[in-house]
């Protein structure tokens, strides 16, 4: 009997170890549980803070006070602020987020969130997890949770107390949720990078404060390109301050210059066989000046005088009578032949009149005389003048010109024939 009665209570001592065991062994599971969502909670804070802090103007760009950006955290992985292969969910099976609001121009409110999955029904648990991820930590309680009155799913908690934050602006991930409250970031997240895009009421994130050098450290030059205008105090363009290889292009554009330049101030501009000419602008007078520096080779002046040096040269663009838009306006002949048109009357006229002498001669009877090559537009025309001569009994004298060019001069008594030793003088000319 006794042994009956001492097996009894061996088996019912060992029942209570078993029962203690399970749950020490939940007790443990939990445990785990929470180390492991706190530590990859800490993990993600980081990295969503450096995140913030390297990007802060291009979120800035899009965030506003009520519209969060959300960042995921597949973004964090490739831009590299997670390892390869972070899971994107806790333990619980809640996905990870950063979502970053901008409060005031300029200051950023992250905040870092796991949404969806299961929610983490043990309070305490809930509460354990966000104290071990640090001052950072939080969680989205439930109504009243543990008591307390003052709890509300509609705003985040900092474990013990440590910050409150209402959810309006973000999104909601709902109870049983962590949330971790990161400090508020101002755009130029302390660093002193250039911006490439505009910050709202910070300008100076768009302003060198130093020299900035296009050389790298290997010595190679690099470029800027895509510049709509550039505005410099002054520029300087290779060692010896001259514009040649490298140099200076524009398409479709102009140089503009403020202010005076001094005088003797020149643009030299180099031909591909290595003569320069000047451009200088001298006493108000524009002026060209040869490679030597010996000579004005054109000038203009304030009153629009124009003196060049050498020969003019018009294009061949007008006709002889056909109608022109700007009466003094000069062209050369649209034949080649080097025929100077004015504008006259709005219609292209020859220089010099309607009436151009080609040709003169002294002549007597049968001289032979020829044709002018008349440019394009004019008709080939001849003038005999009597220069002297004498009569005979019939008392006629006739002088004129046979052909269309060339022609043949008689001067002829009133029998027709020739009078010998009298003389014309002859002029050709093309009439327009």
């Amino acid at each position: 009997m006794d042994a009956i009665l001492g097996y009894m209570i061996a088996i019912a001592l060992s029942l209570l170890s078993v029962g203690q065991f399970y749950q020490w062994q939940a007790s443990g599971m939990t445990n785990v549980q929470t180390a492991a969502a706190a530590s990859q909670q800490v993990i993600y804070n980081k990295a969503a803070a450096q995140y913030v802090q390297d990007n802060g103007t291009s979120i800035a760009a899009i965030a506003t006070p009520t519209v969060p950006v959300t960042i995921t955290t597949a973004m964090l992985i490739s831009s590299g602020y997670l390892p390869n292969g972070f899971s994107t969910t806790n333990v619980f099976g809640q996905t990870w987020q950063l979502q970053v609001l901008q409060p005031t121009a300029g200051t950023l409110q992250s905040v870092v969130q796991s949404v969806g999955g299961r929610a983490i029904a043990d309070t305490v648990q809930l509460v354990q997890i966000a104290a071990q991820a640090g001052a950072q930590g939080g969680f989205v309680p439930y109504a009243g949770q543990n008591g307390d009155a003052t709890m509300t799913p509609a705003n985040a908690y900092g474990a013990y107390g440590a910050w409150k934050l209402p959810l309006t602006n973000f999104t909601n991930p709902g109870s049983g949720h962590l949330v971790s409250l990161l400090a508020f970031t101002g755009v130029s997240a302390n660093n002193s990078y250039l911006y490439r895009v505009q910050v709202p009421g910070h300008p100076e994130l768009n302003n060198m404060q130093t020299d900035l050098g296009m050389t790298d450290q290997g010595g190679a030059l690099h470029n800027i390109s895509g510049a709509q205008q550039i505005s410099s105090q002054s520029l300087q363009a290779l060692s010896g301050g001259s514009l040649a290889v490298p140099s200076i292009t524009t398409a479709n554009g102009k140089v503009v210059t403020w202010e005076q330049v001094g005088e003797g101030g020149v643009l030299g501009l180099k031909g591909s066989n290595g003569t320069s000419i000047y451009l200088e602008s001298l006493n108000g007078t524009f002026r060209i000046v040869n490679n030597p520096w010996t000579q004005s080779i054109f000038s203009v002046d304030q009153s629009g005088d124009v003196v060049a040096a050498g020969t003019q040269r018009l294009g061949n663009v007008a006709s002889p009578n056909t109608a022109c838009a700007q009466n003094g306006t000069q062209a050369g002949n649209a034949d080649g032949s080097g025929q100077q048109l004015v504008c006259l009357y709005n219609v292209w006229k020859p220089i010099g009149g309607s009436l151009q002498r080609f040709g003169y001669y002294t002549a007597q009877h049968g001289s032979g005389i020829p044709r002018p090559t008349c440019p394009a537009g004019g008709t080939p025309m001849i003038v005999v003048t009597p220069a002297n001569f004498a009569v005979d009994p019939t008392t006629v004298v006739n002088y004129g010109a046979w052909g269309s060019g060339p022609w043949t001069v008689y001067i002829m008594d009133g029998s027709n024939a020739g009078i010998g030793g009298a003389t014309a003088t002859v002029g050709t000319y093309c009439g327009y």
